[in-house]
């Protein structure tokens, strides 16, 4: 063998000995609108979103749970909005300067949920969400995806739409 092939090999094998460097894979993430309900921040899916639209002219609908805050016109389509502060069973259950309707499309339904404030939004790798804590009562740990590192509870938008205690069916009964 020659002294340029013993060469080439050497550095062939010397640079086949080096470690590899880790890949970075890129990470999956969301972007969540932060909204406060009872001092406890709730983040929703963006992609998710709507419209973010102040709270005026609720008209309340009789015969309705009392987490159904009412509905509202929305672009001339009825809106019913949603207060997950009385699902969840959380402090706090007037409305008042500043609260909003944040629009969403989950489940094949639009529906508004009721928020005091919104804080802005937030990206985060879908890795940095843990599950939702054992401590939560089970019906609001079924509407939790998990919360951020930052505490922000994320809400399952899909399972919110498929709960049946949100879903009004007027055949019942007849």
């Amino acid at each position: 063998m020659t002294e340029a092939a013993k060469r080439i090999l050497r550095e062939r094998a010397q640079a086949l000995a080096k470690p590899l460097e880790e890949a970075v894979a890129p990470t999956a993430t969301m972007e969540l609108l932060v909204i406060s309900l009872a001092g406890e921040r709730y983040g929703i899916e963006t992609a998710r979103i709507v419209e973010v639209v102040p709270l005026r002219d609720l008209t309340p609908v009789p015969c309705t749970p009392p987490f159904v805050l009412g509905v509202v016109n929305h672009r001339g389509r009825i809106l019913p909005v949603l207060d997950l502060r009385r699902l969840f069973e959380l402090a706090g259950q007037g409305a008042t300067e500043g609260c909003r309707v944040v629009a969403v499309d989950a489940g094949g339904l639009t529906f508004g949920l009721f928020a005091e404030a919104v804080a802005g939004t937030l990206r985060v790798a879908s890795h940095d969400i843990a599950p939702p804590p054992v401590t939560l009562a089970r019906d609001r740990q079924a509407l939790i995806e998990g919360v951020t590192r930052g505490m922000v509870a994320v809400l399952d938008l899909e399972a919110l739409a498929r709960d049946p205690r949100i879903v009004v069916n007027d055949e019942v009964g007849r």
